[in-house]
């Protein structure tokens, strides 16, 4: 169709391009995203622990090792 590459307008008023229309809304999901937010938003922005941050290192520096398929 000759209006396929018209970008269109998301429900925040972001413009989506592509050929699919923004799906609208529904009250539900609304409500249980904001529900979702109120309890858990405050948990998700706190620091990760320091043991939990020494595992991810180390798994770092073993991806980094001398037989890692990355390095030459």
């Amino acid at each position: 169709m000759a209006n396929d590459d018209k970008p269109l307008k998301g429900l925040a008023g972001e413009v989506i391009r592509g050929k699919t229309k923004p799906a609208v809304e529904r009250p539900f999901d609304v409500w249980l995203q904001k529900q979702l937010h109120a309890m858990y938003d405050e948990i998700a922005s706190e620091p990760l622990p320091e043991d939990l941050l020494a595992l991810i290192e180390l798994d770092a520096k073993a991806d980094k090792g001398p037989d890692s398929p990355g390095k030459k």
